[in-house]
């Protein structure tokens, strides 16, 4: 007499709960019988088998109306079945891809913002070649800001702080591409000092930029000053924007 298994045994024997194995029933998936005295489900070997493919074809991605209808369909239509998820995996993968990247530009931000405040005032190369003027209803730029923050830019000169533009970085092969008035700073042979800028996220969004100018004009003349975002963040109760800030030295 062939064995009988009882959805117990078959929920602990493939790790997966009772419940999900009367939902594939209720699809029309899984057809296990009944006892006649007490209506309890018994599945057969036969079953097993036909949980296994189950299971195998939910690892490939495949929902479970496609399942059920996978006896009764032609080689070609599985082929072309399996065709259809294989191109879904790689828009998958494509958004994934994406996401991880974005996940290591901030990751790099949080890096950055503890290396600037071990080394402050490092001489270095500007690491921007071209800002763009930036306004959050332009959607291409909106959308190249969403994709990395980093590319949010502050332009200032040294001499008049409160004249300050807002922009997106952009590479200098790029820069063509954008009117001439659009554009708010380029990249000159020059020396820059780096160090972070820290804005606090409450009325007048005071920062601590002069200070930091102050400290360098002890010891250069100072030019342009591009501030990068690097993130929003608190720091003794307090919320703030940091940024990598670049001014220029003579």
């Amino acid at each position: 007499m062939d064995r009988k298994f009882q959805i117990g045994e078959i929920a602990r024997f493939f790790d997966i709960s009772a419940s999900t194995l009367r939902y594939w029933e209720d699809k029309g998936v899984l057809h296990p019988g009944k006892k006649s005295e007490n209506q309890y489900r018994e599945y057969t070997i036969e079953d097993l088998m036909t949980i296994s493919d189950v299971i195998f074809y939910k690892n490939l991605g495949l929902q479970l109306k496609e399942i059920c209808g996978m006896e009764a369909s032609t080689p070609k239509q599985h082929q072309e079945l399996f065709a259809e998820k294989i191109v879904e995996l790689k828009r998958q993968q494509e958004m994934l891809t994406r996401r991880m990247k974005k996940l290591r530009y901030h990751m790099q931000a949080v890096e950055m913002l503890e290396m600037l405040k071990a080394q402050p005032y490092q001489e270095t190369d500007i690491d921007t070649d071209c800002v763009v003027s930036f306004d959050l209803i332009e959607r291409d730029k909106l959308c190249r800001y969403i994709e990395n923050p980093y590319l949010y830019t502050r332009v200032q000169d040294s001499q008049s702080l409160p004249q300050e533009q807002r922009g997106i970085t952009v590479s200098a092969d790029m820069s063509s591409s954008f009117p001439e008035s659009s554009i708010l700073w380029q990249k000159q042979s020059a020396r820059y000092i780096t160090f972070l800028m820290k804005e606090e996220v409450t009325t007048g969004f005071p920062n601590d930029l002069p200070e930091h100018l102050v400290y360098i004009q002890e010891t250069y003349r100072t030019g342009a000053i591009i501030s990068r975002f690097l993130l929003c963040a608190q720091e003794n109760g307090k919320t703030y924007d940091f940024y990598k800030t670049f001014v220029e030295i003579q």
